[in-house]
């Protein structure tokens, strides 16, 4: 992968969690509806999440898979401070299962594009 599209991937991945944060934690009131399901919702977040930060460090996808687990866990429990939230063992594994799934997915689309650049190069 080129380095500016390595850059760009991991730009906008770290945003994301940014967002992620940001909306998981703040009141209900605040908190933006894209569906009528917030559990799609969730997942398409994480999904993206575990997708974009394993394509962004492709050889550190160990770590990514586990921190985008605890990333859920740590939101979820973080829930439990604010006043208008609360945090939910489903919504945990909604999110912890949609981000592995989605890192999986990255792994792949790096493992293609790896092999792919690998043999344009080599022949």
């Amino acid at each position: 992968m080129d380095k500016w599209v390595l850059s760009l991937v991991r730009f906008a991945a770290w945003i994301l969690v940014a967002a992620i944060v940001a909306i998981t934690l703040v009141p209900i009131g605040l908190r933006p509806v894209v569906t009528a399901n917030p559990s799609f919702e969730r997942a398409a977040a994480y999904a993206l999440a575990g997708l974009l930060l394993t394509l962004g460090y492709p050889r550190r996808w160990p770590w990514i898979l586990l921190g985008v687990v605890l990333l859920a866990g740590g939101l979820e429990a973080g829930q439990m401070l604010t006043g208008t939230r609360h945090g939910r063992f489903d919504d945990f594994l909604v999110k912890a299962a949609a981000a592995v799934a989605g890192g999986i997915v990255g792994l792949a689309i790096a493992s293609w594009t790896a092999r792919h650049l690998q043999a344009r190069t080599s022949g």
